[in-house]
């Protein structure tokens, strides 16, 4: 598929949106009215263009984002669950361990110095 620049424009613009949202429950219909860009194209090129779909682009921001609040606060898991967009701490759990090997507490104990 050729990305015309306006569309890499908006699916940039959508990525933006991701970075400042992602603690936010954002469909990807949403995300394509918000970038001006239709969904099949956004979810497309997005591909294209980072390597990722935007379904995991976000969980690995999120996740990314739990491991600084483990290493930089004294955050409860449930709160970092909350703070990162996740509504249940089992998924978040389970998906953090999946990623890294190791739970939230388990991974906070062995970086922390």
């Amino acid at each position: 598929m050729s990305l015309s620049k306006q569309d890499m424009l908006y699916i940039r613009q959508a990525k933006t949106i991701l970075d400042e949202n992602f603690d936010r429950h954002i469909t990807i219909p949403q995300l394509a009215r918000q970038a001006g860009i239709n969904e099949a194209k956004l979810k497309e090129g997005f591909r294209e263009l980072y390597g990722n779909s935007i379904h995991n682009y976000l969980q690995q921001l999120r996740l990314e984002k739990a491991k600084q609040l483990l290493l930089t606060t004294t955050m409860p898991i449930t709160d970092i669950t909350y703070h990162i967009g996740y509504s249940h701490v089992t998924h978040f759990t389970s998906l953090f361990k999946k990623e890294f090997g190791l739970t939230p507490t388990e991974w906070r104990k062995e970086n922390k110095s």
